[in-house]
């Protein structure tokens, strides 16, 4: 049995609201089988001894600026143009499942 089949990628575009075609699902198996291949090879990299490290920068990063806060909106303001306001926030129709 394949890993990730026809049925699989269906489900997943009809959740996500889009359809897809036969070419379509077999491009994105091949792409998958493909990261999948890449992660194995990250897996097989000796780790032993390596430190975790929680920031990609060894130096802290000093280039980051404070926020500074500047131009703020009331509520109003910030709700005068939105098409549909309830209860004081922006109602949207929901979109996924």
């Amino acid at each position: 049995m394949e890993k990730f089949s026809n049925e699989y990628f269906r489900k997943l575009a009809n959740d996500l609201k889009f359809d897809l075609s036969n070419e379509e699902i077999e491009e994105l198996k091949k792409d998958f089988v493909e990261v999948e291949k890449q992660v194995e090879l990250f897996e097989t990299i000796d780790t032993e001894g390596v430190e975790p490290m929680v920031y990609p920068f060894e130096a802290p990063t000093a280039f980051l600026r404070e926020d500074v806060v500047a131009d703020v909106l009331d509520q109003k303001e910030a709700l005068e143009n939105a098409p549909d306001v309830r209860m004081g926030h922006v109602h949207v129709p929901k979109v996924v499942k």
